[in-house]
């Protein structure tokens, strides 16, 4: 009796300690969903708003965690093709934007149509705002990455008491929301679109060597104590991250650079893909080749990680050590709208820098911008444009000779390419995404400081036949100095060298990363989770 009582009374422990998860897991289920009659009610709302085609099949609803939706950066762009994609493919499918910003959805959907030239149905297309986006954007004094993580889940919760979708669909990279969306809902399968990790090894490698940067404080970098500490906690971070993102059903990356980081922490490298983010090759690859101008354009959201300070930088430089392009005290000054209405014609080389600014913060970054250009005394032959319409960026794309593009580790970069297919000469990071992916071959610095540049005989060869001939498609750099060398070799090469060098990287901008290569690829992603929820609801 002894030994029935303790075996009774261990096995109601154990019950007992294996039940609380299941409780708090309830729990958090009815205080985030809500009620089953308030998730009725909100699918019932959302129905009435939208008008799906369900003749032949019933309707799905797609949630897009996506807080910046209205913003006009790479990621938003990804975000609108997908929407597109699916509107195009599944007419039975309603896409629900979870999105912080406060626009009405024809607002929303005009603003889509006017950066990126796409037209969204807006009879499939509800969105949700959400009213905890600081949650994710304010500006932590230590450990960010980890609170804005932990903010994510608290803006995921949000967005899942406002809605219940049927498959949630995050285009940010919020890895933490995954294993709640699956706590909540073991049937909701969560499709993944990694832009970029949110901790890596490579930021790892940059705090352990003490590297101050973006993502690492001078005062931790000259602290041996701190960069224990740090090393400790990012450690700790990228294993916390690693779990969550087992948590997706299928993932997609944006480069091989993210691929190979993506499935060294997930871990299931069967259900990764790289599928290259869209790029609007197809108007862009119309222009002509010829009579561009003396303009360097640059074409990145104003975020610190973009470094556009070193594009000045380098300009500075190039001007320094060419002072016949450096203009005179007395020219008048060149403004860009009289530019894009071909009412003059610059006579010396401008720095063009476009790009979209998603709070006041970008917006103080692109005055400080235009304060550092003034300060180096370059400052009337630097143009800073906040939020250019997709018209007038398209209208720089076209006149433009040099593209500048100067992030360290960009993940991917749609941007380069779209100076590529536009026909500019252009220079990004050597590294990452524009290293592996987009910029390859490529022209870069010697061990002299030169750049390697091909010859005039090679560039024949490549206008006679690009079939098998392989040829620079852009130039890479590193410090403000080859940058400089780099942006003079542009604005100076001319005849068959230049124009090899324009057709080959558009030739690369529009097969290898299209919009039609985009879609291909997804839909290879997607089909099998409208697939899987087929079968689902078939055995319901």
């Amino acid at each position: 009796m002894p030994l029935l009582e303790t075996v009774i009374h261990y096995s109601l422990v154990l019950g007992v300690v294996l039940a609380i998860p299941m409780v708090v897991a309830l729990g958090l289920q009815v205080l985030i969903l809500g009620t089953q009659s308030h998730q009725t009610s909100t699918r019932q709302h959302v129905a009435s708003l939208t008008q799906p085609d369900t003749r032949e099949h019933p309707v799905y609803y797609v949630g897009f965690f996506h807080p910046y939706a209205n913003a006009g950066g790479g990621g938003e762009r990804v975000l609108w093709t997908m929407v597109k994609a699916i509107q195009d493919k599944y007419p039975f499918v309603v896409c629900v934007i979870y999105a912080g910003d406060s626009t009405s959805l024809a607002d929303l959907v005009r603003g889509v149509q006017t950066k990126f030239g796409l037209r969204i149905n807006k009879d499939t297309l509800h969105v949700v705002e959400l009213t905890r986006r600081l949650w994710v954007e304010h500006k932590y004094e230590r450990m960010t990455l980890l609170l804005q993580s932990v903010g994510s889940v608290v803006l995921a919760a949000e967005a899942l008491h406002a809605f219940v979708p049927d498959v949630f669909v995050d285009t940010v990279g919020f890895a933490f929301t995954y294993p709640l969306v699956s706590m909540l809902s073991s049937r909701i399968p969560v499709v993944s679109y990694t832009h970029y990790p949110t901790i890596s090894s490579d930021m790892q490698t940059l705090v352990s060597s003490r590297e101050a940067g973006v993502s690492n404080d001078p005062v931790v970098a000259n602290s041996q104590m701190l960069t224990e500490l740090k090393s400790v906690y990012y450690r700790g971070l990228a294993m916390a991250y690693a779990f969550a993102g087992s948590f997706a059903s299928t993932v997609m990356t944006n480069s091989l650079w993210t691929h190979n980081h993506i499935v060294k922490l997930f871990g299931i490298p069967r259900m990764t893909r790289v599928v290259y983010p869209p790029c609007d090759t197809q108007v862009l690859a119309e222009f002509p080749l010829d009579e561009r101008k003396s303009i360097i354009v640059s074409l990145a959201q104003f975020r610190p990680e973009k470094n556009h300070e070193l594009q000045i930088d380098a300009f500075a430089k190039f001007l320094e050590a060419n002072p016949e392009f450096v203009m005179p005290a007395g020219a008048a000054n060149v403004k860009p709208a009289d530019i894009l209405a071909s009412r003059v014609e610059p006579e010396y080389p401008l720095l063009v820098m476009l790009g979209g600014a998603r709070n006041i913060e970008d917006e103080a970054r692109a005055q400080v911008l235009r304060q550092k250009a003034e300060a180096l005394g370059i400052g009337r032959q630097v143009h800073v444009i906040v939020n250019a319409p997709w018209s007038d960026v398209q209208s720089w794309l076209r006149i433009g000779r040099v593209g500048i593009h100067t992030m360290r580790d960009e993940h991917f970069g749609i941007n380069i390419v779209e100076m590529m297919a536009a026909g500019l000469l252009t220079v990004a990071h050597d590294s990452a995404g524009p290293r592996m992916d987009i910029i390859t071959p490529a022209i870069r610095c010697a061990s002299d400081g030169k750049p390697s540049l091909p010859s005039e005989a090679d560039a024949r060869a490549y206008l006679k036949s690009s079939d098998g001939v392989e040829f620079p498609v852009g130039m890479v750099a590193t410090t403000a100095a080859e940058f400089a060398q780099m942006l003079a070799f542009g604005l100076r090469v001319t005849g068959p060298v230049e124009r090899a060098l324009q057709q080959a990287a558009r030739n690369v901008a529009t097969t290898k990363f299209s919009e039609a290569a985009f879609y291909t690829a997804f839909y290879s992603r997607f089909d099998p989770v409208i697939r899987w929820l087929d079968i689902q609801r078939s055995d319901d």
